[in-house]
């Protein structure tokens, strides 16, 4: 697999290689084709023993139960391997009595094993590599949980014991404080972030402080001090306090989760703690190489995990530029090591986030002294009284939550300030000229012995180079994402004249019972639209086009209009508005975002590009038959975007437009039996037809009909259910087509 991962981590070994071992650097790059050979027997390796029909199944839950709205999933390790278990629940009676299920516990289950779903979008998460990294291969759906099947296990392990200990402190944390409280404290103490809150998190990541939310190096230092303090009043001689704190290191591993960032520094202070006790020296960077080393011969596959890469290059980073903190100045040191930090991280955040803070800087400055020596010791301190003194956190309750919640007001109120740099995801190429730009910096500046500005201008000459990238390209993209059932399509024209968004995708809402309704419910234009916007490095839509104002087209819409630049509104000429077209209308106008009608007749050109509506008419008809139908040519290549007209709305469209011809159809409707009749395939003789359908959709969704006359026409086919997001590259010459499967 060629990904940014195994650039990551390639260079990473490659500069421990060279600037560490010197002379025996042949040697050892002779060694690494040795290590890949391992890790490709191992990938083989990497399978599942369980056939795909096997329906009986015992073991015990492994992580702590996640209940959202009417789902629980946990992952459940059998002796042969671990699965994820995935249960719907049937009642609010059911829901309260799972709620018991913990850490440890026997169950016997029957159900269907299931593949993960595959990568499906550009921009998004590919959650069967995700769990294949951790060597799990199936998602188990049983037909019920039923905690009369589960047994506690009275015979615990030393590990399962401290898993269950924690998952119980959690909880305790969680039952006293409000959610966001509880998750930053948890997340601090227990390495567990499931219940902090979705904007909470996004203002770390956005800020560049998500670092600070993950246990490592700096929590096992600030731990292992306080340890060794107690242990010296209580009397005990150094070597004794340092083998005592060597021996309890990997308890907390386990305590806090077991994270790569954590196993690598509890590792490595075992080590070094071990050094200390024999009175031996050992370089930093050998250090860290063993310890990276054996990590990756017990699993190759922490490779692709984002918190292995960033632990170890930032650890590694900040090693070898010792020689840079030359100052005895407590600000500067921070000044420094944040400086350093966040510019090794910037190429990293980039790719994965498509967008980094210009505060991120500053923010650390202030974030990190007050994260690691206010609010880490006030959540350990809080997580003891809960352990010891229960009763005693009702004094605390309040103070803590003023505290923890006022420092997640500031943060809200940083990210209000405009300071984001969206650039979108670097290509290969320009990921590594990146990090040759960052490594140029520090060793200019430790050359020079001091730092200066004009170090940083090869990393500038980059930044502006992905920046005005898109303005050079001539290619024009036409964009079909996966939203599920629903459509969104975005339009880049040559040179990024114009950027068009038509159809935002939605989530239809289904009437709920209070016992089912999610913690939060899934938004599919928060989770995949705008993240294909950012990640394609997009600023800013010049037309919003709404084809109609059915929830799954246009359900999105207000979410865009706030949460996104937006020069113009296109709507459906309609005099008989419905509840989500006035609402959109509503925002529209708070938003001050100006607003267009689209009818018949009307078109409009910008260069090469021509745009032409069709549809809608000022006949009277149906909500779908009153979509819009755009026919848009770039270069020579014609597309015909309908919306979700149906038969009725296609005769109009033969009746009036006898010439139509378009190389690229969107098939109306998500391929209902309602639309795309033989007489409108044959007046506009497509080569490509686009079907935007969710998998396994109520509806049935492409009918049979429709295939079988996509098929007789000779039609390609792409199905943003079975081929995930399809892009459309047309150039004066030339038409690429590629998607995610």
């Amino acid at each position: 697999m060629i990904s940014v991962t195994g650039i990551v981590l390639i260079t990473f070994l490659v500069i421990v290689i060279i600037f560490q071992f010197k002379r025996k650097t042949i040697v050892v790059l002779m060694i690494l084709p040795l290590f890949f050979l391992y890790t490709q027997w191992y990938e083989q390796k990497n399978t599942s023993i369980f056939p795909p029909h096997m329906t009986d199944f015992q073991g015990a839950i492994e992580t702590i139960p996640k209940i959202n709205g009417k789902v629980i999933s946990f992952q459940y390790k059998t002796s042969r391997e671990i699965l994820v278990v995935r249960y719907k629940m049937n009642s609010a009676a059911e829901k309260r009595s799972l709620k018991n299920l913990e850490i440890g516990t026997y169950c016997f289950l029957n159900g269907t094993l299931k593949e993960p779903e595959p990568r499906s979008h550009y921009y998004g998460m590919n959650y069967r590599e995700f769990l294949h990294n951790k060597n799990i291969h199936w998602i188990l759906e049983p037909s019920q949980v039923d905690t009369g099947s589960c047994v506690k296990d009275n015979k615990k392990s030393l590990i399962s014991s401290i898993k269950i200990w924690r998952s119980k402190s959690i909880k305790q944390l969680e039952a006293h404080f409000t959610k966001n409280t509880a998750g930053l404290m948890n997340a601090l103490v227990f390495g567990y972030r499931e219940k902090i809150e979705t904007e909470t998190l996004e203002s770390y990541q956005k800020l560049g402080l998500t670092h600070l939310l993950a246990v490592s190096g700096f929590n096992v230092g600030i731990v292992s001090y306080f340890l060794y303090l107690l242990f010296v009043r209580l009397g005990m001689v150094k070597e004794l306090a340092y083998v005592l704190i060597a021996i309890f290191l990997p308890v907390y591993i386990i305590l806090t989760g077991g994270e790569s960032s954590i196993v690598r520094a509890g590792i490595m202070g075992m080590i070094a703690l071990c050094f200390i006790v024999f009175q031996k020296k050992i370089s930093p960077v050998v250090l860290l190489s063993i310890v990276c080393i054996t990590m990756l011969l017990w699993n190759p596959l922490y490779a692709f995990d984002l918190g292995f890469q960033l632990s170890f290059l930032m650890t590694f980073v900040l090693i070898t530029s010792i020689s840079l903190y030359k100052t005895t100045s407590n600000t500067q040191l921070l000044l420094i090591t944040s400086f350093i930090c966040s510019l090794f991280s910037f190429p990293i955040i980039l790719y994965h986030f498509f967008e980094f803070s210009i505060w991120s800087l500053p923010i650390n400055i202030v974030y990190i002294p007050f994260v690691s020596l206010v609010l880490f010791p006030v959540a350990i301190v809080v997580a003891a009284v809960a352990h010891f003194i229960p009763s005693f956190l009702y004094v605390l309750k309040i103070p803590v939550q003023f505290l923890f919640e006022g420092s997640v007001s500031i943060l809200e109120m940083v990210q209000g300030i405009n300071g984001t740099l969206l650039l979108g995801r670097p290509s290969s190429w320009l990921f590594l000229f990146y990090f040759l730009a960052i490594l140029y910096v520090f060793y200019e500046w430790e050359r020079k012995d001091r730092f200066q500005l004009r170090f940083c201008i090869p990393l500038i000459i980059v930044i502006m180079l992905q920046a005005c990238f898109p303005y050079l390209n001539p290619s024009a993209k036409v964009s079909f994402i996966n939203v599920g059932q629903g459509d969104s399509i975005l339009i880049e024209l040559p040179f990024r004249k114009a950027v068009y968004l038509i159809d935002t995708g939605g989530t239809i809402a289904f009437d709920k019972e209070e016992w089912e309704v999610a913690d939060e419910e899934y938004d599919v234009t928060k989770k995949i639209v705008l993240p294909f916007l950012k990640g394609r490095g997009i600023r800013r839509l010049d037309g919003l086009i709404l084809s109609h104002a059915d929830m799954d087209h246009a359900g999105g819409t207000e979410f865009i209009l706030k949460n996104f630049p937006v020069g113009n509104l296109y709507l459906p000429e309609n005099k008989n508005l419905g509840e989500l077209e006035i609402e959109i209308i509503e925002s529209a106008k708070q938003n001050r975002i100006q607003m267009s009608y689209l009818r018949k007749g009307m078109q409009w050109g910008i260069g090469n590009s021509q745009f032409v509506v069709l549809h809608p008419s000022e006949k009277n008809s149906s909500a779908n038959n009153r979509s819009v139908v755009l026919w848009v040519k770039l270069y020579k290549t014609s597309f015909l975007l309908t919306g979700d007209i149906e038969k009725e709305a296609e005769h109009e469209i033969i009746n009036h437009f006898s010439r139509l011809k378009a190389d690229v159809l969107k098939i109306a409707h998500h391929g209902s039996a309602t639309s795309t009749t033989n007489q409108f395939l044959e007046l506009t003789e497509p080569r490509f037809a686009i079907i935007s359908s969710g998998k396994n959709n109520i509806y049935g969704h492409p009918a049979k009909e429709v295939m079988n006359r996509l098929k007789e026409q000779k039609v390609t086919i792409y199905r943003t259910d079975e081929n995930g997001d399809i892009i459309f590259e047309a150039t004066k010459g030339d038409l690429k087509i590629k998607s995610v499967k």
